[in-house]
């Protein structure tokens, strides 16, 4: 019943979500005023902004100060209310204040469009937030089939800097309403894993007990019971589930549901169950927070900020990568401004210096961010390798960079960055004397490379780029930064500095392979694939251990999922570009047909698309990938085609199986 449970809270989607609610917007659909809103009084100052100041999910609504005193309203539509004599009403905001002295912030609500009534405002002297706001509403415009709500600010709008809304959500509070607000496991995954999230109370009664429910696309279901809670409204509980999610390497869906609360049913199903796409990684290295600074010389808090930062940046120099972008503000800005410092500025919504960013996360412009930010982004798993050298000739600068992923990653972006280690004669009025890690030009640009990467597959990228007429004082003080960053999401996976004139290794060969702690007979460093035998009935896949050539080189084996089976092993070079990889095809050596294995043949190898079987009356033939995930199924017979040209150049896996038998596994090249 349980599994039936599962599939209800999926039909009862269509018919319960929503039911209470009135209201949402997060302004995911990219316009200002959102569609069916409108602005009263100084419009051009709200936009959308690409980031999270608000604390919720990019983008999210912005006002920006102007000079004046006015009263600006972002006013929702008409809401029908009818009946009711309460609504409960939810927002996120992160009010920026400028000089202490700001306008009022507030929520109204007014029917009949008529006259606005507050229902919450704050009166600030500094920030205010980021925060979660909760309000129940019960005056008099509650009921009526033309409600409205707004925001709105009343003052001297130059006193504030910025105003950021987001997740704004009207609704009828229920008397028993837990929602599963949050998972918080990793997207990314490559050890046994617990499964983690938030429930969050929001019904008027207290929550005391929750059942929760897991499970990996159609696997089985891990239940686990929460009790002695105290949950009142509003209030979040953040658990962990028993079991451990362990899969292959591959992509998968997490699902996870409240399964009881209270001990029965809740109320409102709708927002009960969650689901999370993640990928099982072939391998996970540190991951090197990467530290940007918007700054400028001609800003006294950026002077304050980088007492202490500049310090904690030398003394951390081993374990962060660090890039700061002059900014053309205040005043006339600093000398060393350039458009594309102005590019990454507009990416990441920047409208004041100092801004701190740890791996495109947001950490504020005052130093006490910076140590919590560090020992948050070091826990997070690295999920690829860089490598990168360059060397100047004149000030003509050449750039090797490879990348090694350790999962599929489409359309991310590699920046590779050119910086001054010092400069001094960009010194204005904010009495900082010398500037480090200052940016001088982005290659090719600051918009970076486009990039889709393969899961163990390097990605090498050359450019050649010329310095002169950049800001650059000394060429031989120069340093490089590489980052890998999801664009749309805007954190950083990976970032490393590249090595000034460096030669690397580039064996990538093995000395020897163990299977189960004893040497592979017949292995030579030149022969690539084997074939071990296994008694018949065998279940447990062998241990497969390599011994490298090169000790700075790097060496990754996947087990087989199952016998018959192929286990794998992906040898790289220090330099991370040259790859072999070495197979081991476990199979029964009993009940195998040798004389069917020994005709059967898969050409040509490598291939640009089309591969032949011959030697097949009529069988079947499988298609993996190098992570062992199934790609496809084809019946063939003698002399019979593949067709792999829709798929992208790689080392891929062929089966051939005759009558329930396998009777040969292939490596393929595809090459285009």
């Amino acid at each position: 019943m349980r599994k039936l449970y599962l599939s209800l809270c999926l039909i009862g989607l269509s018919v319960f979500a929503f039911g209470q609610t009135y209201l949402i917007e997060d302004f995911s659909g990219g316009s200002m005023p959102p569609q069916n809103w409108t602005i009263d009084n100084q419009a051009a100052q709200w936009s959308i902004n690409n980031a999270s100041e608000a604390g919720g999910t990019a983008p999210e609504g912005k006002f920006t100060y102007i000079n004046g005193v006015f009263t600006t309203r972002l006013i929702s539509p008409q809401i029908d209310l009818s009946g009711l004599t309460s609504v409960s009403f939810q927002f996120r905001h992160f009010y920026d204040d400028y000089s202490g002295a700001g306008p009022l912030a507030g929520v109204a609500t007014r029917s009949g469009g008529g006259a606005w009534n507050t229902v919450w405002e704050i009166n600030p002297t500094s920030n205010v937030g980021p925060e979660l706001i909760n309000i129940e509403i019960t005056n008099a415009d509650v009921g009526e089939d033309d409600f409205q709500i707004c925001f709105y600010l009343d003052g001297n709008l130059y006193n504030i800097d910025f105003w950021y809304l987001d997740d704004i959500w009207l609704y009828q509070q229920l008397n028993l309403d837990a929602s599963l607000s949050q998972i918080t496991t990793s997207p990314y995954l490559g050890e046994p894993t617990e499964v983690s999230g938030v429930v969050k109370n929001f019904g008027m009664d207290q929550i005391t007990s929750v059942e929760v429910g897991w499970q990996v696309d159609d696997g089985p279901v891990t239940y686990t019971e929460f009790n002695g809670l105290s949950l009142d409204f509003g209030d979040t509980y953040d658990f962990t589930c028993d079991g451990m999610i362990n899969q292959p390497i591959g992509s998968y869906t997490l699902h996870l549901w409240l399964e009881s609360v209270n001990g029965g049913p809740d109320q409102d199903p709708s927002n009960d169950m969650k689901s999370m796409n993640f990928n099982w990684v072939s391998h996970v290295v540190d991951r090197i927070p990467c530290f940007e600074e918007f700054t400028s010389s001609t800003c006294g808090p950026c002077a304050t900020l980088n007492t202490q930062f500049v310090p904690w940046c030398e003394n951390h120099a081993d374990q962060i990568r660090l890039l700061k972008y002059q900014m053309d503000w205040p005043g006339s800005g600093d000398p060393y401004y350039t458009a594309e410092g102005g590019v990454r500025k507009d990416y990441y919504g920047v409208n004041a210096v100092p801004a701190v960013y740890v791996n495109g996360d947001y950490i504020g412009y005052v130093f006490s961010g910076v140590q919590p930010a560090f020992d948050n982004a070091i826990l997070q798993p690295g999920l690829m390798s860089i490598i990168s050298s360059h060397e100047l000739n004149g000030t003509e600068m050449s750039i090797t960079t490879t990348i090694l992923p350790f999962a599929d990653f489409n359309a991310f972006r590699v920046y590779i960055v050119v910086f001054e280690n010092v400069t001094t004669q960009n010194v204005a009025t904010n009495g900082e004397t010398e500037f480090h890690h200052v940016m001088m030009k982005m290659v090719p640009d600051a918009n970076g490379t486009t990039v889709d990467l393969m899961d163990r597959m390097p990605y090498t990228i050359e450019e050649t780029v010329e310095l002169s007429g950049t800001n650059i004082e000394e060429f031989d003080d120069l340093g490089v930064i590489v980052f890998v960053q999801n664009y749309s999401s805007h954190e950083v996976f990976q970032s490393e500095y590249s090595v000034e004139e460096a030669t690397f290794a580039e064996d990538a060969t093995l000395t020897s392979i163990l299977v189960d702690g004893e040497p592979l007979d017949g292995f030579s460093p030149d022969v690539f694939d084997y074939t071990y035998d296994v008694p018949a009935g065998t279940v447990e896949v062998p241990m497969v251990e390599a011994v490298i050539t090169d000790p700075n080189g790097l060496s990754l084996v996947v087990p087989a999922n199952e016998i018959p089976g192929i286990t794998t092993i992906d040898v790289y070079g220090e330099n991370l570009a040259v790859h072999n990889t070495y197979t081991v095809d476990f199979d029964f050596g009993i009940g195998v047909n040798t004389n069917a294995e020994k005709a059967v043949r898969i050409y040509p190898n490598p291939t640009s698309g089309n591969v032949y079987v011959s030697g097949v009356e009529k069988g079947e033939v499988t298609l993996r990938n190098i992570a062992g995930a199934e790609l496809g199924n084809f019946t063939v017979t003698n002399n019979g085609t593949i067709d792999l040209s829709r798929f992208e150049e790689g080392i891929y896996f062929l089966t051939v199986t005759v009558e329930n038998k396998t009777v040969l596994n292939k490596k393929i090249s595809l090459v285009k």
